[in-house]
C-alpha cells in the first residue's frame, strides 16, 4: 500500500517566507558568463594505455596479471578483449575526439570545507548533482550559508548554442550539519508528475528529503522557480515512517518516466544494507520496495558504483565493491547484478535469478557476483563509476594498484601508485578489463561519459578526459585533453541525462581553493 507525503509538507506559496534569491550574494550568471575555448578538436594522440588489456569469462575468473600481449591477450576465460566487445564500433567507427565549447561559473558562493581529501560539493556518489530534462539544465549545490542552493537554465536550441542564465535560490530553513564530504546534495527526475526531488545532509543520518510540486519540470515557465515551490523537509517516504541512518541517496528514473527510483544505504561504513524506494508520479507517493543488499548481517557493506538502466533500455544494472570494515584497505572484488522488474528481483552475471528485494537479499555468499577479483590492500576507492551504453554494455571505471605492484595495506600509500581500468562486461556476460596507464590523483574518482556511437570518454580528476572506442573493444585509450590541469579540486561531475540526447557533455568541477564551481562544455564524438 503506498501512502503520500502529507499534504501539510507542501507549502502554500503564499504562505512561505524562504527567499527566492540566493541570501549569501549568489549572483544570476549573464548569459555571456562563459569563455570560448575556440571550438577546436581535441582527438587522435598517443594511446594512454591500450596495452594492459584481459579478458574473463562469464564467471568473472582471470590471471589476475595485465597481460603482457596487448589488446589481444586473454584471461582464463578464454576470451579476446578485442573480440568480445560489438556493436556500434567496428568498419567505419568514428574516433573518439572532443571538442570544448566553453565554460562558465554556475555557483561563486560553493562551500570550500575540505573533509576526508575533497569537498562537499563535488563527489562521485552525487546521483545527480546536475541533470538536464525538458530543455532545461538543474544542478544544486552547499552554499557559504550552508544552505542548499538550487540553480537552472535554459539549455541551447541547439548544439553549440547559448545556453541561458543561471537562476538561483537557496533553502534557508535547513543548513549543513557538519562539515563531512559525505553530506552532499542528489537530484532526481519525476517526468511523469513534473516533480524534482531533492535529498541532501546524510551521513548514517535521518533523512533530509524534500519534493517540487507537481509540474515544475514540465511547465518550466509557468511554474515559480522558488522555494516555495518545495514541501518542507521530510524525514519520511512512506507515511510517518521515519528513515534513520541514511548515506548516500541516489535517484534513477525508470524508462517512461512515470516512476523514480531512490537507492541508499542504512547502516554505516562496514556495516550497511542498501535499500530501495519508488515513487509513483500517478499518485504521488512513495513505496518502500525494501532492503536489496544485505551487508550488515555479515559486518560490511556494498559501495555502489553506480545504480542505472541501459541507455533506452529497460534493464537496471548495479554494480559495486565489498568493504570488509571501517578501513578503505578492506575495499575489494568488483561485483554485479542486474534487474529486469525495476529492482524487484536480481539476477547474476550468468542469468541466474539470486535475489528478491525486501525478501531474500543479495549477500556475501550469494553466487556469481564477483566479476573481476580484486583483492584486499590494492588501494581500491570506492564509488567510481558505473555506465551502461545502448547496446547494453556496461562500463565501469575503477582505480586501483597495477598488477605488477605488491599489495600495500597503507591506503594513502597504495592510492599514490595507483592508476585507472576500464572494466566493460559484453551483452554476453564476458567481462575484459583495459589500463588507461594515467594515475590517480589521491582519493579523487572519475566519471564515464558515453557519447551516441558508443565512444567512451574517462573524465578523470585534475579534468584529463580519456577516450577509447568500440572498434577495438574499448582496448586503446587515448589521452585527448589535460589543459585544465592544476585548476580543479574534489571529483569531476557529469550531466549524465543530457548525453541520453545529446553529444552535448557539461561538467560540473569545483575550482582549486575558490568558492567558484564551474560548468564546461563539451561536444563528444
Amino acid at each position: 500500500m503506498t501512502n503520500p507525503l502529507p499534504l501539510s509538507l507542501l507549502l502554500v506559496l503564499s504562505s512561505v517566507g524562504w527567499l527566492a534569491s540566493c541570501s549569501d550574494g549568489e549572483p544570476a550568471s549573464p548569459p555571456g558568463d562563459s569563455t570560448s575555448s575556440g571550438g577546436a578538436a581535441v582527438g587522435g594522440g598517443q594511446g594512454a594505455g591500450g596495452a594492459a588489456t584481459e579478458a574473463a569469462g562469464a564467471s568473472g575468473s582471470s590471471t589476475g596479471g595485465v597481460a603482457a600481449g596487448g589488446a589481444g591477450s586473454t584471461g582464463s576465460g578464454g576470451v579476446t578483449a578485442t573480440s568480445s566487445t560489438t556493436g556500434a564500433g567496428g568498419t567505419g567507427a568514428v574516433a573518439p575526439g572532443i571538442v570544448k565549447r566553453g565554460e562558465g561559473k554556475l555557483a561563486e558562493s560553493g562551500l570550500t570545507v575540505v573533509s576526508y581529501g575533497g569537498y562537499v560539493n563535488g563527489e562521485s556518489f552525487q546521483q545527480d548533482a546536475i541533470v538536464s530534462f525538458n530543455g532545461y539544465q538543474y544542478t544544486a549545490f552547499w552554499n557559504r550559508n550552508r544552505n542548499v542552493v538550487l540553480a537552472r537554465r535554459k539549455l541551447p536550441a541547439s548544439p553549440g548554442g547559448a545556453a541561458g542564465s543561471w537562476e538561483k535560490f537557496d533553502f534557508t530553513d535547513h543548513r549543513l550539519s557538519a562539515d563531512d564530504a559525505h553530506n552532499t546534495i542528489s537530484l532526481g527526475v519525476a517526468p511523469g508528475d513534473g516533480t524534482l526531488h531533492v535529498a541532501f545532509d546524510h551521513h548514517g543520518s535521518t533523512l533530509h528529503y524534500r519534493r517540487s510540486v507537481t509540474g515544475l519540470l514540465t511547465d518550466p515557465e509557468g511554474a515559480a522557480w522558488a522555494a516555495a515551490s518545495f514541501s518542507a523537509v521530510s524525514g519520511a517516504l512512506v507515511g510517518s515512517n521515519t528513515v534513520r541512518l541514511v548515506t548516500y541517496p541516489r535517484f534513477v528514473t525508470e524508462p517512461g518516466g512515470n516512476k523514480l527510483l531512490l537507492s541508499a544505504r542504512i547502516g554505516e561504513s562496514g556495516s550497511g544494507d542498501e535499500h530501495l524506494w519508488e515513487y509513483d508520479a500517478a499518485t504521488h507517493a512513495w513505496t518502500s520496495l525494501g532492503e536489496y543488499i544485505e551487508g550488515t548481517d555479515a559486518s560490511m557493506n556494498a559501495y555502489l558504483h553506480g545504480l542505472a538502466y541501459t541507455r533506452g533500455g529497460s534493464r537496471l544494472h548495479a554494480a559495486w565493491c565489498w568493504r570488509d570494515t571501517p578501513d578503505a584497505t578492506t575495499n575489494h572484488d568488483l561485483l554485479y547484478v542486474y534487474s529486469d522488474d525495476h529492482g524487484r528481483t536480481w539476477t547474476n552475471n550468468a542469468g541466474e535469478k539470486v535475489a528478491t528485494t525486501g525478501a531474500s537479499f543479495v549477500t556475501r555468499s550469494t553466487t556469481g557476483l564477483s566479476v573481476w577479483p580484486i583483492g584486499q590492500n590494492r588501494g581500491l576507492i570506492n564509488q567510481e563509476h558505473m555506465a551502461v551504453d545502448a547496446s547494453g554494455r556496461v562500463h565501469v571505471l575503477l582505480s586501483h594498484l597495477p598488477d605488477g605492484e605488491a599489495d600495500n595495506a597503507n591506503f594513502t600509500s597504495a592510492r599514490s601508485r595507483s592508476e585507472f581500468f576500464h572494466y566493460v562486461r559484453d551483452t554476453d556476460g564476458t567481462w575484459a578489463r583495459h589500463g588507461l596507464g594515467l594515475r590517480v590523483i589521491e582519493n579523487f574518482r572519475g566519471k564515464l561519459a558515453i557519447s551516441s556511437t558508443e565512444n567512451v570518454y574517462a573524465i578523470l580528476p585534475d579534468l584529463r578526459i580519456a577516450g577509447a572506442s568500440p572498434s577495438d573493444g574499448y582496448a586503446t585509450w587515448t589521452l585527448l585533453d589535460d589543459t585544465d590541469a592544476g585548476r580543479f579540486f574534489s571529483d569531476p561531475l557529469i550531466d549524465a541525462a543530457r548525453l541520453e540526447t545529446s553529444d552535448e557533455l557539461t561538467v560540473y568541477y569545483p575550482e582549486r581553493s575558490s568558492v567558484n564551481i564551474w560548468g564546461l562544455e563539451y561536444a563528444l564524438r
